[in-house]
């Protein structure tokens, strides 16, 4: 009991801070609900062809006999946040597209597809062969299966073209993939969501755009990985961010592991001005830059929290390495401005890393 009592502090505070969250939390039902058990019902077999023919089937009323679709992310519920099931549930849409006939798999990461400012910025990157659309959605514990929510939408218009359901079965599901965030993570992601009082604070998207604003602003600052918003990395990929801001601005970049500990990885010893110019498309890693965000063990959930202001940060943390208390906190330290009149936005993007 006072678990969930707890579990519902902090989903008062995430539906403040970053999305409403309004289911419960790793709360398994023994039966499954009404919807998932029709959806049961007129899902006869539970494979890849099964899926294959859902996807194909979201087409229907399509003005294109055809698309090309990336794969953007699935996250938990309404709260944006990745859990390992992602990743595994990728992987079948992946075997199920190669069997569908009206869906072709662009298969290359786009963080562009899930935000319209980087979209727009880093144009050149993605060049003219790149998707029209984006797969995408979120999934919640139903009963002894997950039931999934899968958008399709057109990226030219933004326009959600089709939206269906679709059940995972009990045994189709390996036991060792977790579905529920925990509630470390779900605590961390609130403590990091808004750490300047009056800035504009923005997490890491709702469904389609990337990020979301929750203070009205002319400033504004995107943030996204290279797998987009709530991405899942296996053990030896290669993590990238891309960022954009519509001012000049001073920017720190932080990067809090799966125990809580924050280290200021951009300026950094390699290189880095400290500063975004408006427009620029900044990669990070940069392209010219002598080292690579190499992801590993420990595996769990991670964090970018980044933090631009319209004036000079008073002080400048040692990069690398690690940074003392809360990581909230140690980032907070480090935020002091020069000036009373500047103007500072916020982005935060939420990662997993599994084996």
């Amino acid at each position: 009991m006072r678990r969930k009592s707890w579990f519902r502090i902090l989903v008062f505070l995430l539906s403040a801070f970053i999305i409403s969250f309004p289911v419960k939390f790793a709360d398994s039902q023994q039966t499954p609900s009404p919807q998932a058990q029709q959806i049961l019902a007129e899902q006869p077999t539970n494979d890849s062809t099964a899926l294959a023919a859902l996807l194909d089937h979201m087409l229907d009323n399509h003005y294109l006999p055809s698309v090309q679709v990336a794969l953007g992310s699935f996250t938990y519920a309404d709260t944006q946040l990745p859990t390992p099931f992602a990743r595994w549930f990728e992987d079948e849409l992946r075997l199920a597209l190669g069997r569908t006939s009206k869906m072709k798999l662009f298969d290359k990461q786009v963080a562009a597809a899930m935000d319209p400012a980087i979209r727009e910025q880093y144009a050149v990157f993605f060049g003219q062969d790149r998707a029209d659309s984006i797969l995408y959605g979120k999934y919640i514990r139903d009963g002894d299966g997950v039931l999934t929510t899968l958008s399709l939408t057109d990226l030219a218009t933004g326009a959600l073209i089709s939206e269906t359901r679709y059940l995972v079965k009990k045994g189709i599901l390996p036991a060792d993939v977790s579905v529920e965030p925990s509630i470390k993570a779900l605590e961390t992601a609130v403590s990091l969501s808004q750490l300047v009082p009056g800035s504009v604070s923005q997490a890491s998207g709702s469904s389609f755009s990337g990020s979301q604003t929750y203070a009205m602003s002319d400033f504004q600052l995107s943030l996204s990985t290279d797998r987009g918003v709530g991405a899942v990395y296996r053990n030896g990929e290669r993590l990238k961010l891309y960022l954009t801001s519509n001012k000049d601005a001073y920017l720190k970049i932080y990067h809090v592991d799966v125990n809580g500990v924050a280290q200021l990885i951009w300026p950094n010893r390699f290189g880095g001005s400290g500063k975004i110019r408006a427009g620029e498309a900044m990669q990070f890693p940069g392209p010219n830059d002598k080292f690579q965000y190499l992801l590993g063990p420990p595996y769990g959930t991670e964090y970018i929290k980044a933090v631009a202001s319209t004036k000079p940060f008073t002080t400048m943390e040692a990069d690398f390495s690690d940074l003392q208390g809360s990581a909230a906190a140690a980032i907070t330290r480090g935020l002091s401005v020069v000036s009373s009149d500047a103007t500072r936005s916020e982005a935060l993007v939420v990662y997993e890393i599994v084996p």
